[in-house]
């Protein structure tokens, strides 16, 4: 299995309009509509992993309609932040659209671990992920600050800082990573890293 990946390209020309309205919160009530169905999908992609160790720890594969609605949430949470963050002006569509610069690949499991599969019925995964977890509550926030302040860069200057681009896909990255693990995507253990690298 492949690590996943979280894509995203550098912004160019960014709007300060749209800048503007982050600086105001403003930002936030438009993804509104993306956010509630991001946290639904969210929600719903938690159940059906817990349902999927079961799975796996009988059949020893991962049911491919379970790992395609956690696909869905992925890119779905994976589209809406992006937005906010600023990589694109392009309001995040309401489908998958293979040409948006903001985006996860995944990849199904091929065998996935009948031993981690049991050690998340029993919790045990959540218990091994706690580290990332805790360092990942900090790190999230950080990235929230980093992305406000890279609205009033962006109003003043007309730029988002590189700098501000590659540490909150790191962010979005390392999330990715964990939840991976935890959903059972992959049996690679997370590793602690900001590590982003944008596509071309």
């Amino acid at each position: 299995m492949s690590e996943p990946t979280f894509v995203y390209r550098h912004a160019v020309d960014p709007s300060r309009g749209l800048a503007a309205t982050g600086v105001l919160v403003i930002k936030g009530l438009l993804a509104l509509p993306h956010l509630i169905v991001a946290s639904v999908l969210s929600n719903l992609a938690s159940i059906l992993a817990y349902i999927g160790y079961f799975v796996v720890a009988f059949t020893g594969e991962m049911p491919t309609g379970i790992f395609r609605l956690m696909e869905i949430s992925f890119k779905w949470n994976a589209r809406t932040y992006g937005w906010l963050i600023g990589y694109t002006d392009d309001y995040p569509p309401f489908e998958t659209d293979p040409q948006y610069p903001v985006d996860v690949k995944l990849e199904r499991p091929i065998n996935p671990s009948k031993g981690w599969a049991v050690a998340g019925i029993f919790f045990i995964k959540v218990i091994a992920l706690l580290p990332h977890l805790i360092a990942l509550a900090f790190v999230g926030l950080a990235a929230v600050l980093a992305t406000w302040f890279g609205y009033w860069a962006v109003l003043f200057t007309g730029r988002l800082p590189v700098g501000i681009q590659d540490f909150v896909a790191g962010t979005g990255q390392w999330y990715l990573r964990a939840y991976a693990f935890l959903f059972g995507i992959t049996d690679e253990y997370p590793k602690f890293s900001l590590e982003a690298t944008p596509s071309a």
